[in-house]
């Protein structure tokens, strides 16, 4: 099986670099985040003729999730359980014969100084509850744009992000709980030394410069990561015109 993640940063701006993406990769399981359009404006149908049902949790103008599947889900629930956020539509799970994938979008947070910070914070504790709820059901895959660099290796310049948005000891230290409840950060489990990016400013030449950050994440349960035969960053989509800031991260994986 293949699985990927990808923030498009708004599906009916990106319709056609996604499609071209899936005519050449042909995964299993794509995760998108950030579709910026509520469900019954999605674009269904292009989707739909190459093979893969639609499951929505979306929004007008802001967040949005969405997953596309070659097999129909027996169960899709939307958002955490707690209902924190449930007005920002981040959080998508589906239910497949012995796996569940769970597609996310943390809250990027603006700013260390304001209340949204905070938010993105409890919205990460919620998600490791939820994790910790989900992960003796099987083999579980939880992927998405966490906003969140876990590692030195993880940013550009960790000297000078420090401290800053998506590489604050706060928001890494949600993340190492998240991990040590006994999940696996997969990229990094067949990739464990060297910079790796998976998202680039469009300012000031980020991406020509390789100023970038690793926030998209798949993490895996002891179940799915026993598996798991591969992870990579695709980095080529980001050279495509009028490409997200993000760029698709891909599993492979035995058939479960």
């Amino acid at each position: 099986m293949k699985l990927a993640t990808w923030n498009v940063n708004s599906i009916r701006a990106r319709e056609s670099t996604v499609l071209r993406w899936l005519r050449e990769e042909s995964p299993d399981i794509l995760c998108i985040q950030e579709i910026k359009v509520q469900n019954e404006l999605f674009p269904r149908e292009p989707f739909i003729e190459e093979g893969y049902f639609v499951s929505l949790n979306g929004q007008k103008t802001w967040n949005g999730v969405a997953v596309l599947s070659r097999k129909e889900p027996e169960e899709v629930t939307l958002d955490l359980p707690s209902g924190f956020l449930i007005q920002q539509k981040r959080v998508i799970t589906l239910r497949f014969p012995g796996l569940t994938v769970v597609n996310v979008y943390v809250p990027n947070g603006g700013d260390v100084t304001l209340d949204r910070f905070r938010d993105k914070l409890e919205f990460l504790d919620e998600l490791k509850k939820y994790i910790d709820l989900l992960s003796g059901r099987g083999s579980l895959v939880v992927m998405g744009d966490f906003n969140v660099a876990p590692e030195a290796d993880d940013v550009y310049d960790p000297e000078t992000l420090e401290g800053q948005v998506c590489f604050h000891p706060e928001e890494r230290k949600k993340y190492i709980e998240i991990i040590s409840s006994g999940m696996v950060d997969i990229y990094r489990k067949f990739n464990p030394d060297g910079k790796a990016y998976s998202w680039w400013d469009y300012r000031a030449a980020a991406f020509r410069r390789n100023r970038g950050m690793r926030l998209d994440l798949i993490l895996l349960n002891a179940a799915a990561a026993k598996k798991a035969v591969s992870c990579d960053i695709q980095i080529e989509p980001r050279k495509w015109e009028k490409p997200s800031d993000h760029t698709p991260v891909v599993l492979n994986i035995e058939d479960i």
